[in-house]
């Protein structure tokens, strides 16, 4: 048997004394607790400094403790604490067993600045129990003159204490005392004793350490004390060990301790504490072998604990010879040592051992605070023209409201009057302080990376659709090749021929399935989640939900689902938090860790973006609100249309801006739209509707776009260019983007957080749904105006043949228009080949702005700005059958069927919202109906 494991046979339990991030993530320390019977794990401030202050494992929470504001105490206490609590979270059940016998429990030590003060003590001891919030934490105090009462107090308060640095049998007697004078306390104050425990820790090796040197100058002298030196050298600390054991065995019997006993208390175990040899003389496991009894604990360091797990030999050996260590410690005095002497040297230097290390890590702390404070934030280089002076104005305007102050404060009147709105406001907002929560969880879903991987999962897919889909695409393109996770794939489509691609294109049963919906109630994840859980449910039975996560907000009826199916995980986001909102919650930040990502580092950059934007006090340039001021006024100025601009790595990112931007200010007949993906063309195509931001990396050369970018500024546009030092810095852009996007609709007088129109299409698809579930299959809304060989047109202008009806569609074009192409087909790259050259067409020939979408992802992003902002969209929405449909379990339709009714129930509200549409149905290869669409409207434009 493993010989750590053994030790509890003898009743006594093993602890680990060391803690680092980095065991508690990576599944070290659930080994040691699961294979090697660990029963427990100490800390103090020397332990963390080597943790914290030797290790990168904090970097990214030290940058972001320290923008929020804080000092390097309290960046410690923070590390310091939520490594507890993550500590206390893989010991619970342990704590929580039957026959938990005390143990279960994780340290963590008072100051020791504050070893001589006994109230300062008590009040941070009182803090970390608060703060840390877990029953199974010890809160660790010294045992000196003045830390025995402060040991009474806290036990009165029903506060577990682990006392620590004693190193004399009479100190060790005084805080058995404080410990029995603090159960009395409680008990005359009629308070119970349920789960109080304490631990008193003897330090060892330390005894030895001091005592071996003058015991050995001694024997040299020879003669009979040499020789009574002699046999003393190394035998002090256990024969005080044992000794204390006798004490321990006469302190917890008797009628005093039976009266307490029987009202409910524990004892207070001794705990054997500094066990790992620093004499290389002596045998390494010195300290634990010859100290293994009942009712004890012995904490071990990570090297002791390794070579006992190799070598080790348990035997209760405790109270093997001690009359022996009592004559050990007797005749000390004959050679003029006195203990009480020794010991109290030995805490003192104990408390310097501890003070010095505590003093090198807040060094080393606030070196780190000060360099993530100097950082800068990467700068919007905002190139406005003629419009550069109305923003400064608007600029000012809200500077002068203290708009940053009020914005922190979710004053609601900033967007709307109305008190029901304003209330709808508020309760949206809590995207503003997400990261800082976020930064503390950065432990919880690195660990569940780890255990994922150790599972033997190989693949992951997001399922979802909107907020809960668009970030993870951004990061899966933005990082391609700088990886080290699990390979990614999103799944936003209800489209079967997508649904089967990433079916036949990952190991199912070694595929990890992330269904993410805020509500619970989204319809096209949860299909989706139906879909691969049936398919597992086919390879593993009852066990199919190991292989799937839900993340959704409290509440919802999805945790039920989830948790009747067994899912491996559910994590509960924030229901402050709008799902364009959620990039840096769990929304975007399990899947980005999954994928292998610095989320930490991630979250770093936000939270100095949030800096930047007022977050932690006032600020003479506010970037979010500048950008978002700009935003504003220029849409109030004709200059609506956002054009995003970017490298071919940051593609992706127009998605997730589409969705923030357009589902925010597109409403009440306003709104900025942004277009991403539109194909470069001559500046004489761009009306002068158009604001061009790029977004790019400092140290990578995009000729082409900037060569394009100078020549719209030079033409009067008006530009944006944003320089990320790299990757990273998405986490400062999402905040950046959305304070911007709130900011907007401030200027424009909206509410940026809801989505009134959004219901719109999808109370159209659920009316058609129920026809499907009635009679089998949709029903016809409407007649072609046109049918040709290879496809049908759906439209209210005239025409008697494809080309009339393509040439009276795009005649209502106006100034001020655009085109938004809705493809309800298999998103591949040829397709989007040839929507990119019917877009850069219509540039050309009608300079409109363009926009295509898949459907129905974009339902859940501009699908709001369609059907709320300005009438000033031309829809071309194309269709399809599907010859290789897919059933969806437990419902009577198919993915094609429901694509099918999201395509006409979209099409409806737009009807409704009396929008200009053309659908085209294509009764052939989709790809080529495109082309052939591609040619015809060469012919019609040109005309």
């Amino acid at each position: 048997m493993n010989p750590l494991a053994s030790v509890r046979q003898f009743n006594q339990s093993i602890w680990l004394d060391y803690i680092r991030r980095n065991i508690l993530v990576n599944g070290e320390l659930q080994r040691l607790l699961t294979e090697d019977g660990l029963r427990g794990v100490t800390s103090n401030p020397a332990i963390f400094e080597k943790a914290i202050g030797g290790s990168a494992d904090y970097d990214a929470s030290i940058q972001a403790l320290a923008l929020q504001g804080l000092s390097a105490e309290q960046i410690y206490e923070q590390l310091a604490v939520q490594d507890v609590q993550h500590a206390c979270d893989l010991l619970r059940p342990l704590y929580d067993a039957a026959d938990s016998g005390g143990d279960g429990y994780v340290s963590l030590e008072v100051s020791p600045t504050l070893i001589h003060d006994t109230e300062g003590t008590v009040q941070e001891g009182l803090r970390f129990w608060q703060q840390v919030n877990r029953p199974n934490v010890m809160i660790k105090v010294p045992a000196t003159v003045e830390g025995l009462p402060a040991i009474r107090q806290l036990i009165a308060a029903g506060v577990n204490v682990n006392v620590t640095l004693i190193f004399g049998l009479e100190r060790y007697k005084a805080v058995a005392e404080a410990y029995l004078q603090g159960l009395e306390d409680r008990a005359a104050a009629g308070l119970p004793f349920s789960r109080i425990d304490s631990v008193a820790s003897f330090f060892l090796s330390r005894i030895d350490v001091l005592l071996d040197p003058q015991l050995e100058q001694l024997a040299q002298q020879g003669g009979e004390k040499g020789a009574l030196a002699q046999s003393l050298v190394g035998e002090v600390a256990l024969a005080s060990a044992k000794q204390a054991y006798q004490f321990y065995k006469s302190i917890f019997s008797g009628p005093r301790w039976q009266a307490l006993q029987q009202q409910g208390a524990a004892v207070q175990r001794l705990l054997w504490a500094s066990t790992g040899n620093k004499n290389p003389q002596y045998d390494n496991l010195k300290y634990v072998e010859h100290l293994i009894g009942p009712e004890t604990v012995n904490t071990i360091p990570v090297e002791t604990l390794d070579l006992y797990r190799l070598s080790g030999q348990p035997q209760s050996r405790l109270e093997e010879g001690t009359e022996q260590a009592a004559q050990v410690l007797a005749r000390l005095s004959e050679l003029g040592i006195d203990l009480n002497q020794v010991s109290q040297q030995l805490e003192d230097e104990g408390a310097q051992k501890f003070n010095e290390p505590f003093a090198k890590l807040l060094t080393v702390l606030e070196q780190k605070r000060q360099q993530a404070l100097q950082a800068p934030v990467v700068p919007a280089e905002l190139h406005l023209g003629q419009y550069q002076a109305a923003v400064d104005t608007k600029v000012a305007e809200l500077n002068a409201q203290n708009f940053t102050a009020g914005f922190w404060n979710k004053q609601a009147d900033l967007w709307v009057e109305d008190a029901t709105a304003q209330q709808s406001v508020r309760s949206f907002m809590g995207w503003l302080r997400v990261a800082e929560t976020m930064v503390g969880a950065v432990p919880e879903i690195e660990q569940f990376v780890h255990e994922v991987k150790a599972a033997g999962f190989r693949h992951v897919v997001v399922m979802g659709m909107g907020g809960s889909s668009m970030t993870p695409i951004v990061f899966k393109q933005a990082f391609a090749g700088q990886v080290h996770g699990l390979p990614l794939s999103v799944l936003d489509t209800t489209n079967p021929g997508s649904v089967r691609e990433i079916e036949e294109a990952v190991p199912l049963a070694e595929t990890l399935f992330v269904v993410a919906s805020k509500s619970g109630t989204t319809a096209e994840p949860l299909a989706f989640g139906d879909y691969f859980y049936n398919r597992l449910r086919e390879i593993k039975g009852e066990r199919a939900g190991e292989n799937f996560v839900a993340i959704t907000d409290p509440g919802s009826k999805f945790v039920t689902q989830a948790t009747q199916e067994g899912y491996l995980r559910i994590f509960l986001n924030f229901a402050e938090v709008g799902g364009r909102f959620s990039a840096l919650s769990y929304f975007g930040l399990v899947p980005a860790a999954l994928y292998g990502l610095p989320i930490g580092d991630i979250l770093a950059r936000a939270v100095r973006m949030m800096r930047a934007c007022g977050a932690y006090g006032p600020v003479s340039h506010n970037p979010g609100l500048e950008l978002g001021a700009a935003l504003g006024v220029l849409a109030q100025h004709g200059r609506d249309k956002l054009t995003l601009v970017v490298p071919d790595s940051l593609s992706d990112l127009g998605l997730w801006l589409e969705q923030l931007i357009a589902e925010s200010t597109g409403k009440e007949g306003k709104g900025v739209l942004p277009l991403a993906g539109e194909p470069l063309t001559s500046i004489s195509s761009y009306g002068s509707d158009r604001v061009f931001v790029y977004v790019g990396y400092q140290d990578q050369a995009d000729a082409v776009n900037e060569q394009h970018l100078a020549a719209l500024e030079a033409a009067g546009h008006p530009v944006v260019r944003i320089l990320m030092e790299d990757a990273r810095d998405l986490g400062s852009e999402f905040f950046r983007w959305e304070v911007a996007t709130a900011v907007a609709s401030a200027v424009l007088r909206i509410n940026p957080f809801d989505q009134p129109n959004v219901q719109a299409a999808k109370t159209a698809t659920d009316q058609l749904m129920k026809v499907v579930v009635e009679k089998g299959a949709l029903p016809q809304t409407s007649e072609p105006v046109v049918r040709a060989q290879d496809a049908a047109y759906y439209s209210n202008v005239p025409g008697r043949n494809a080309e009339e009806v393509l040439r009276s569609f795009f005649g209502q074009t106006k100034p001020g228009d655009f085109l938004c192409i809705q493809a309800y087909l298999m998103e591949t790259p040829a397709l989007n080949e040839e929507l990119q050259q019917v877009r850069a067409l219509v540039q050309e020939q009608l300079h409109i702005a363009t926009a295509s979408g898949y459907g129905p992802r974009f339902l859940h992003s501009t699908g709001q700005y369609h059907k709320g902002g300005p009438d000033t969209g031309l829809y071309l929405q194309l269709t399809t059958d599907h010859a290789q449909d897919l059933p969806l379990p437990g419902r009577p339709y198919t993915f094609g069927t429901f694509q099918n009714a999201q395509a006409a129930g979209d099409l409806q509200a737009l009807q409704d919202y009396n929008r200009r549409t053309l659908r085209i149905h294509f009764n052939g290869n989709p790809t080529q109906g495109v082309a052939d669409l591609l040619a015809q409207l060469r012919t019609v434009l040109a005309k």
